[in-house]
């Protein structure tokens, strides 16, 4: 029985078909969503103040690098004291990737909400400046803004600026990369200084001005600038959110 004679293609033949798989292939993965080396950015939302702005929540929701689980977490913060109150932080984590991200961020409003009814948490907030992640932006440790709810703006121009302050953080986090704290200055005036790193930052690489935030209603002097914290994560740094208490 005859075989068919395998023909072998020339040297320079063989590499032009070579390159074209290779290229056809590049360009399917161009088309694949890709997570490589890359982290997730947490957003935030305003859940409230009290009525007397003595107390300030806010949520923040996303999916996990790597398993890409939804998760959400809520805080009710007692900004006289600047901490949390009320059993905060709430924490919901969905192990399943199909599940979507609303139903973590209602599981977790749902778990909070025995804690938003004790500290009257039902004045909406205004976001009174803002530097989202996905804009490009030169310096992300600055912002200015006007706090008066009206316009044209008759009220003068604020500012705030963070400094990051180089801290050692858990042993854990030495092998890594060196961790930071910040310091916040409102005109000029420093309103806030970390002197260690609380463990639920989870090695801070950097901050950075997110927003800035008030109540709808009197008193107006009560104000919350929204920090993202840059921390060490599984693919890549993640952004997780911090409340600061600032007045005016």
């Amino acid at each position: 029985m005859a075989y068919p004679v395998t023909r072998k293609l020339p040297d320079s033949r063989l590499r032009l078909t070579l390159a074209a798989i290779l290229l056809v292939l590049a360009a399917i993965l161009a088309l694949l969503p890709s997570r490589a080396s890359a982290g997730d950015l947490a957003a935030w939302q305003i859940v409230g103040f009290s009525d007397d702005a003595s107390h300030y929540a806010f949520a923040e929701y996303g999916r996990q690098d790597g398993s890409g689980f939804p998760y959400a977490a809520l805080y009710v913060i007692d900004l006289d004291q600047d901490k949390y109150v009320g059993g905060a932080p709430f924490r919901t984590l969905i192990e399943d990737e199909s599940a979507s991200i609303g139903q973590a961020l209602a599981e977790v409003h749902a778990e909070a909400s025995g804690a938003l009814a004790d500290y009257g948490i039902s004045q909406p907030g205004r976001v009174v400046a803002l530097d989202p992640p996905g804009e490009e932006d030169g310096n992300r440790h600055a912002l200015a803004f006007h706090a008066a709810p009206v316009f044209p703006h008759i009220d003068p121009t604020r500012k705030l600026a963070l400094t990051t302050i180089n801290l050692p953080d858990q042993e854990m986090c030495a092998s890594f990369a060196p961790t930071f704290g910040f310091a916040l200055a409102l005109d000029g005036i420093e309103v806030y200084r970390d002197n260690s790193i609380p463990k639920s930052r989870s090695c801070p690489l950097d901050y950075q001005v997110a927003g800035v935030v008030m109540p709808m209603d009197p008193p107006f002097g009560r104000a919350v600038a929204m920090i993202s914290v840059m921390k060490v994560g599984f693919e890549g740094p993640d952004r997780r959110v911090i409340a600061v208490p600032v007045s005016f």
